[in-house]
């Protein structure tokens, strides 16, 4: 399967997002946004600017934990903005994305591009399904909350799952979703091509880069769950060079 950086950073890289918006404009939302829910939860929010390619703007991600304390908003060769985050097993950047695209009036973008690794079940492995997903939100209120449109095929313990729900949209490859094989009917090679048709180059690492924002979330109440760095996620994820 198709994947960015070859995966070298994951499970940062197995889920992502972007808003169609410029860095400093996304980035001032941002602050915005994580002052209103650090008042609201007495967390504190640090920030810094830094400039730097992709690989290196991902490093500052580290440790991985459970639940996430970090992101990264980086900025690309377009008008969109990209998001990442350090959750060790959830990387949820939905949040931010929903909610800032509605609150910026223009279009958000998650997805996700994740190996299946179910077999593995031995105490020192993270057990990970597979998944493909693309979720596409927009400015205005729909019957999920802003999300316009969410195709995706994803395995957990009761088997292979296909779910394409919302507005289709102009550059779908829909005849591809009667396929018999439900792993065939969405792949990464179409949610690249999904990604492409609306401005994303999303596996080009040269697409990213540049300006980009750390965000450190601290003074989280509730129990911590593990912590790694992302060569210790990766052995456990079974995922080589």
């Amino acid at each position: 399967m198709k994947t960015l950086l070859s995966n070298k950073f994951a499970p940062i890289t197995f889920t992502f997002g972007f808003v169609e918006s410029s860095f400093d404009l996304f980035s001032e939302a941002f602050v915005s946004w994580r002052g209103d829910l650090d008042a609201r939860f007495k967390t504190r929010t640090e920030t810094a600017h830094f400039v730097a390619p992709l690989d290196e703007a991902l490093k500052r991600l580290e440790p991985l934990t459970d639940p996430l304390d970090r992101y990264v908003l980086v900025e690309t060769r377009s008008n969109w903005t990209g998001i990442f985050s350090n959750g060790l097993r959830v990387n949820d950047v939905s949040s931010p994305v929903g909610h800032l695209s509605a609150l910026l009036q223009c279009k958000g973008l998650t997805v996700s591009s994740v190996p299946d690794r179910s077999e593995h079940t031995d105490g020192g492995s993270m057990r990970i399904y597979g998944a493909t997903k693309f979720t596409l939100y927009g400015p205005q209120k729909t019957d999920w909350l802003n999300r316009v449109r969410h195709v995706s095929v994803t395995n957990d313990v009761s088997g292979w799952e296909f779910v394409a729900e919302g507005e289709v949209q102009p550059y779908e490859q829909v005849d591809n979703y009667s396929k018999r094989s439900l792993v065939e009917r969405f792949t990464t090679e179409m949610l690249e091509s999904y990604c492409r048709a609306i401005g994303i180059e999303l596996f080009d690492d040269t697409f990213y880069g540049g300006q980009s924002l750390l965000a450190h979330v601290t003074n989280r109440l509730g129990r911590r769950g593990p912590i790694m760095s992302i060569s210790e996620a990766r052995s456990h994820l079974y995922i080589h060079e």
